[in-house]
């Protein structure tokens, strides 16, 4: 058994160690984290197909679940309502076919995983043994992860790993309230291009970065308006030229002016 689970483990580079149950008389293969049970089992009945049926367990790490935490709570679906026992079922189903589920998607991802387990592991209190997994989904339930993200800085050209902030989350986490606040502090969902653009115009204190993602974003704001009036200019000219009965030439749904000058 022990051939069996070295070879494996230097296949799935993880440590895959075999576990005999007396009360059941059977052998069982446990690791953590690292690959499924279904590429286990496979890997078994290609590599021995003359051996018995092992049983294969995987346990998740509290780094794996604290990371699921955050991308599922990203995802609007980590709910304070059901309790801690309930979100770890949830995401060891969310898990269940993720390889390395600890393995976080790029350096952010990272930096914010280590900063839950670090308020996690303070709310644990002195000589806990680590983190303190319940309070990391509570954390994540009640405050959304905008409070993870590593630097409240607007990003440079010689920022390229995603640490700080790109000029619209810049203008989203300085600028956004009521629905567009909570929709950023949970799921880091950014503003309206031109609303950004316009509250960083109207602040009378805006600093200097506020100004710099403004600036950058003007580009990508006049290439969007400049192509919603060629859509109003086709239309109106079509119209013009008698070239349009029964709605043929559509409508354009996307307002010219902000919804503040179109009121007056």
């Amino acid at each position: 058994m022990r051939r069996i689970a070295d070879r494996l483990s230097v296949q799935f580079r993880v440590p895959i160690e075999p576990q005999y149950d007396q009360a059941g008389h059977r052998w069982t293969l446990r690791w953590y984290d690292g690959p499924t049970v279904a590429a286990v089992r496979c890997a078994l009945e290609r590599l021995f197909p003359a051996e018995e049926r092992l049983a294969v367990r995987r346990d998740l790490t509290t780094r794996a679940l604290a990371l699921a935490a955050i991308r599922e709570t990203r995802a609007g679906a980590m709910h304070r309502s059901v309790g801690s026992w309930g979100q770890r079922y949830h995401l060891e189903q969310q898990l269940a076919d993720r390889e390395h589920p600890d393995r976080p998607a790029d350096p952010r991802e990272a930096a914010m995983l280590e900063r839950l387990l670090a308020a996690a592991s303070a709310a644990a209190g002195r000589g806990a043994a680590g983190p303190d997994l319940a309070r990391a989904f509570d954390l994540v339930a009640r405050d959304g992860i905008a409070w993870l993200l590593p630097e409240p800085s607007l990003a440079g050209p010689a920022d390229p790993d995603g640490l700080a902030l790109a000029p619209l989350e810049f203008l989203t986490s300085r600028y956004a309230t009521g629905v567009h606040r909570t929709a950023w502090e949970t799921a880091l969902a950014t503003l309206p291009l031109r609303t950004a653009v316009a509250a960083a115009h109207q602040d009378p204190e805006a600093d200097p970065d506020a100004a710099r993602a403004a600036l950058t974003l003007l580009p990508a704001l006049r290439a969007r308006a400049s192509a919603e009036l060629d859509a109003v200019e086709a239309r109106l000219a079509a119209v013009a030229a008698g070239g349009c009965r029964d709605d043929s030439c559509g409508s354009v749904s996307t307002p010219i002016l902000p919804a503040h000058e179109r009121s007056r």
